[in-house]
């Protein structure tokens, strides 16, 4: 998770263009939507993260390579991901966009449209790679 103030960052294919701070908070709110919760270490001056196994993957994996093979739960490649570098692959795009597409419906309950709004913005993007025979990029 990030540990920039307000760096910009950019995810291809219209995927998401904005704050760090922004992209994480998103992945917290698509977290909980999911049941996995989050381990919070504010406390300790660290960030707010999904509660994941995270001792479980291998720094290609959160660079969205994956090479043991992509996680049951194809969420897990974008909350896992790193949020400045690597790629979502183009063969787990079509089920990483019908996964949010899922908790879209799910955000629409919340009293915070944005979330829905981004969540939709990122399955258009991930549609268009899919389209298009292309990774999205992190940069």
């Amino acid at each position: 998770m990030s540990m920039h103030n307000g760096a910009g960052l950019d995810i291809s294919c219209g995927c998401y263009s904005g704050t760090s701070e922004s992209f994480d908070a998103l992945r917290i709110i698509l977290s909980q939507a999911a049941g996995y919760g989050i381990i919070d270490f504010r406390y300790e001056g660290g960030p707010v993260m999904p509660d994941l196994p995270w001792q479980d993957f291998s720094d290609d994996d959160l660079r969205g390579e994956w090479p043991e093979g992509a996680p049951d739960d194809p969420l897990v490649i974008l909350l896992a991901h790193h949020e400045n570098r690597g790629r979502i692959k183009r063969e787990h795009t079509s089920y990483l966009a019908d996964r949010l597409e899922q908790l879209s419906a799910v955000l629409l309950g919340h009293p915070d449209m944005r979330w829905a709004l981004m969540t939709q913005q990122f399955v258009r993007g991930l549609r268009y790679a899919t389209h298009n025979h292309m990774d999205v990029v992190f940069a």
